[in-house]
């Protein structure tokens, strides 16, 4: 409790070279007054998207100048929660005579909250997902109330594109960089409220989502020569959900606005790697504070870990009970050496 009410309430983070929201950014300031030819936008240089703006006739290029000529009034078409262009809005059904909109969500998001039977929570009331129209972004719900939340699985494929950053550590390698997310949901779990307990599961049919986003990762060193191929995987999977609840607390974000994947074999290095990466299309800047404060992140992680009460693993510390190794110890011992 001390730590937490002893942390500053937020953290401003600023990425203006997110491309998508910079290309938003430029048709609203261009709308507003015209751009001239060598006109920079906060200190960077846009002649690129620019030109890119006039050849898609969002922009007209005459006198030096580039002038707004869509019909269309740009600020309308951009969501102030999201960097995604494409957002889900939520149709609340449950009074027939009354059909009203709730709210939006971005559709890499919806995938995992807004699929058919999801549960979804508005301002304290629950909802059920009745349909989900992915084709034309609509999520129709109905009121009621349930003793339990549906949590979804995603398969996730990861490649990384450009490494930006690299601290070399003891037994650990950390990154930063751009990464292309393949994902697509697979099944849901109803999990009971009052107990944490799995009472039901289903199958989601949406579409693969590719994104381009940022991330951060860590390749561990030795690892697969310490422990068999099974074992570690299921570590690497208890890393994963340490981390997945301990770092929007360091980064001051949703725990859905940031994911954590683990792989046994990584596709660029074939070596045992964790990455934690932004969940919108072209990064937010969450990784980038993983990657600063990885040290204390992992100091917490193993703190969260060790005082935990349990034995040899469960959902509160590292996501499940191994029998054959203690998780726990095993884990902390990995973490130890970061």
């Amino acid at each position: 409790p001390e730590y937490f009410f002893n942390r500053p309430p937020e953290a401003a983070r600023i990425n203006p070279e997110n491309l998508i929201i910079l290309v938003d950014h430029l048709k609203c300031a261009s709308y507003e007054l015209p751009f001239r030819e060598d006109e920079q936008f906060g200190g960077m240089d846009v002649e690129e998207i620019l030109q890119y703006l006039h050849e898609e006739g969002v922009l007209h290029f005459s006198g030096n100048r580039y002038y707004w000529s869509d019909q269309s009034f740009p600020a309308h078409g951009i969501s102030l929660r999201s960097a995604s262009q494409e957002n889900v809005v939520i149709v609340d059904q449950s009074d027939v005579a009354n059909v009203r909109i709730i709210g939006e969500m971005d559709r890499f998001s919806a995938m995992t909250l807004l699929h058919d039977e999801a549960i979804y929570l508005h301002e304290g009331v629950q909802y059920q997902v009745e349909k989900l129209d992915y084709e034309h972004l609509k999520a129709y719900v109905k009121q009621v109330d349930v003793e339990y939340y549906t949590d979804a699985n995603l398969a996730v494929q990861l490649k990384v594109l450009e490494i930006d950053q690299t601290t070399e550590k003891k037994a650990v390698s950390v990154h930063y960089g751009d990464v292309t997310v393949n994902a697509m949901p697979t099944i849901f779990k109803k999990i009971r409220l009052s107990t944490g307990e799995n009472i039901g599961s289903g199958p989601i049919h949406l579409p693969e989502e590719e994104i381009h986003t940022s991330a951060a990762w860590f390749e561990l060193h030795e690892a697969e020569r310490r422990f068999e191929e099974k074992t570690l995987e299921q570590l690497l999977l208890g890393i994963a959900n340490v981390l997945q609840h301990i770092v929007p607390a360091f980064v001051m974000c949703d725990r859905s606005d940031i994911h954590v994947v683990s792989q046994i074999k990584a596709a660029h290095t074939g070596k045992p790697t964790v990455f934690l990466y932004d969940h919108y299309p072209g990064g937010i800047g969450l990784s980038k504070e993983v990657q600063a404060r990885f040290d204390e992140i992992a100091g917490a992680a193993i703190q969260l870990i060790e005082r935990c009460r349990c034995e040899n693993g469960c959902p509160s510390c590292i996501g499940m009970e191994m029998k054959e190794v203690n998780g726990k110890s095993s884990i902390v011992e990995l973490m130890s050496v970061f």
